[in-house]
């Protein structure tokens, strides 16, 4: 037997990166939909923005709490185990949303379900079975699968704004339910699997030894700590920016119709972003990649902060925005690939994936109460950008690699 290529891994492997990519897909519907979806429920029941996106904080303090042990329920069963009813429970809560009303509480007991949905997709699932797939080409290989984030931030916004138009919020959440569950449902159940939990084919090319730290040997490490806390505080941010861009940017000048397909383009942008870091990453020490990419909010949000209402500078800021979020998860991912191992890497990264949903959370709930109590979002451009470079510093910090062979 010869040693697998990265060509090897992606013959056998092309159709595990898609499915994992729909699955990644659906995870972004709550994050690219309700921004659209609060306006016409601001004019229905007369919530604020806040309380609206305080759904996401309900889905995003379930993660926090859960997302360790489902972690580790990824290391013990593995990832297709947890994918395939997380998928079904997922498009079964965007389904029930289309009953929430009158009172606020409707909304948010709704997104319950929606949390346990989410714990059992999360980027733990996805991205354990890809890294136990790949080695040489792990960071590319994650790079295409997160593009389905890019494919949701491209068609969600203008989907969601159609069936709007189209059949009213109800129906919206009705059809973006059976669409996504009738697209994706199929792919993972028939190409989404975990190579850690088949049986080894002898005929086959060498599957990666599972190698790296133990759940305490990684809890004594500060990498450990500081991609926790990078995952967090970048994911608060830019969550923040993607919920609450469409109303930022209607509030700065733009009609809403303009500002929906240039909100468009952080999902083209975001595939760039993706696929340029997956490819750096394969080649170059990934801490100074990692930190570049998560600092392109800065230039995002100086640029709203000066330019407010002006169609080229939304546009460049989109544009900057749009490669953030193309870098920011990959980077997150691969560097605890790399730093934690595959040994624990379900119960370690669930850690890591608790920062990335309290941020999901967290985020939109700073910003819309940032706008409820002053009028404006100049207060949260300009927390982002201090956050954007702490996040940056955290990620050139983590030093080299660890030696897990």
């Amino acid at each position: 037997m010869t040693e697998t290529s990265v060509l090897d891994e992606w013959k056998s492997g092309w159709l595990l990166v898609v499915a994992a990519g729909f699955g990644i897909a659906l995870g972004s519907v709550q994050v690219y939909s309700t921004g659209v979806f609060i306006q016409p429920l601001e004019e229905e029941f007369g919530w604020s923005r806040s309380a609206i996106t305080g759904g996401m904080l309900i889905s995003s303090i379930m993660g926090v709490l859960f997302s360790p042990l489902f972690g580790y329920l990824v290391d013990r069963w593995g990832a297709r185990a947890l994918a395939i009813p997380g998928v079904a429970t997922l498009c079964a809560g965007y389904a029930l949303l289309s009953l929430a009303g009158p009172a606020i509480w409707t909304w948010w007991a709704l997104w319950f379900i929606i949390a346990v949905g989410s714990l059992m997709v999360k980027p733990t699932v996805w991205s354990t079975a890809i890294s136990a797939h790949f080695v040489k080409g792990r960071g590319f290989a994650l790079a295409v699968m997160l593009c389905g984030t890019g494919l949701g931030s491209a068609a969600i916004p203008p989907l969601s704004y159609t069936l709007i138009e189209a059949y009213g919020w109800r129906g919206a959440y009705l059809g973006i339910a059976a669409i996504f569950f009738v697209i994706v449902m199929p792919v993972i159940w028939r190409y989404f699997h975990d190579a850690r939990m088949q049986k080894p084919d002898p005929d086959a090319a060498p599957r990666p030894a599972v190698t790296g730290w133990t759940a305490r040997e990684g809890y004594r490490k500060r990498q450990f700590y500081q991609l926790v806390t990078a995952a967090f505080v970048i994911t608060g941010v830019l969550v923040g920016f993607i919920v609450h861009i469409l109303p930022m940017l209607e509030a700065g000048g733009l009609e809403r119709e303009t500002a929906v397909y240039i909100v468009g383009l952080t999902g083209v942008m975001s595939i760039v972003g993706r696929l340029t870091v997956g490819y750096l990453f394969d080649r170059l020490p990934g801490p100074p990649v990692g930190a570049v990419s998560v600092a392109l909010p800065i230039p995002a949000a100086i640029l709203l902060l000066m330019f407010p209402g002006d169609f080229a500078a939304s546009v460049a800021a989109i544009l900057f925005l749009g490669l953030a979020i193309g870098g920011e998860y990959d980077s997150v991912i691969y560097l605890s690939t790399r730093y934690f191992g595959m040994r624990a890497y379900g119960t370690l990264f669930g850690f890591v994936a608790s920062g990335l949903l309290a941020g999901v959370g967290l985020g939109p709930i700073v910003a819309g109460a940032i706008y409820d109590s002053t009028g404006s979002y100049d207060l949260y451009l300009y927390l982002a950008i201090a956050l954007a470079a702490l996040v940056a510093l955290l990620l050139a910090t983590l030093g080299r690699y660890p030696d897990h062979e």
